[in-house]
């Protein structure tokens, strides 16, 4: 008879999820299973690699991470392994069931985000969730200095590298050689493609600064400080107060030191409209409105 181990790693392997949970439920103690032979690969290593969602999912659930989740003699997690395979279902799984993984490094310092660029998969759903989960990972470094956009150009992975460039990863990061990743370039079509990313982006980040500069200019022109003095100073200068509301009020604004509202009421537009007497020298009682006069009739 088969032992159980490798009843279990072959079930994975032929991706049949009812066999796998009958093995682990009537052996629980197997249900990590490390390979000894394969780096110590444990049985939710096996599962990411070859990209069989189910199957990791059910081995999560029975708690195969429930202590740690597992590193193999590469010190390399199911996650790690998914992505160098370019199985993205899973590695969006794992990455969300176990964030706090993204960042760990491998026996070469590579990180997840640094593989997936490497295997030239994960730009549409796993690099977003990656750089969501642990954004940190965009500045890391291997143990030579090289970025995740240093691997991603060496690779050629031009999507990569665009999105990357999206997300705010340096373009001129050196490594511990002063290469940076455009030095590279797999191939000098893709260097140029990739100067031309960077220009783009490059004036993009300055227009952004200089659009922000004039909304801080127009927020700074729209406000006006109050200070202690001119509050104090209100009861003192309460006649040239009162002159600046009467001003205002013949203009048709707002009175100074009044809340007003665009859409509020506007008041007339001079100061006799619908008035039929009131304290300006030129108000006729009467008629209301003074009336025009030409020069002649003067």
């Amino acid at each position: 008879m088969i032992d159980v181990p490798r009843r279990l790693r072959r079930a994975i392997l032929l991706n049949d999820l009812d066999l796998v949970k009958r093995i682990v439920r009537n052996n629980p103690v197997y249900l990590q299973n490390p390979d000894f032979d394969d780096k110590s690969n444990t049985s939710l290593h096996l599962a990411a690699k070859h990209g069989f969602t189910a199957i990791a999912e059910f081995l999560v659930e029975a708690g195969h991470e429930a202590e740690l989740v597992s590193r193999n003699n590469e010190l390399e997690t199911p996650l790690m392994l998914a992505a160098m395979a370019g199985k993205e279902e899973v590695s969006v799984m794992l990455a969300k069931r176990f964030p706090e993984c993204i960042a760990w490094q491998n026996r070469a310092g590579l990180d997840a985000l640094m593989l997936v660029c490497k295997s030239g998969t994960g730009t549409l759903h796993l690099i977003p969730t990656l750089l969501l989960h642990a954004p940190q990972i965009l500045t890391s470094y291997d143990h030579v200095g090289n970025t995740a956009l240093h691997h991603a150009s060496a690779a050629g992975e031009l999507k990569a590298l665009r999105m990357l460039l999206q997300y705010g990863a340096n373009p001129l990061a050196s490594n511990a050689y002063s290469w940076t990743p455009v030095h590279y370039s797999a191939t000098p079509a893709a260097e140029a493609y990739f100067k031309t990313l960077i220009i783009e982006f490059e004036k993009k980040k300055a227009e952004g600064k200089r659009l922000e500069r004039e909304r801080e200019k127009q927020r700074s022109a729209g406000v006006r400080l109050v200070t202690d003095q001119e509050a104090v100073g209100g009861a003192v200068g309460g006649g040239e107060r009162q002159r600046a509301r009467d001003d205002a009020a013949i203009a048709g604004l707002p009175m100074p030191g009044l809340e007003w509202s665009p859409v509020e009421r506007r008041r007339a537009m001079t100061p006799t409209e619908g008035v039929r007497a009131g304290p300006w020298p030129f108000t006729q009682a009467e008629s209301g409105r003074p009336r025009a006069e030409s020069g002649e009739s003067a």
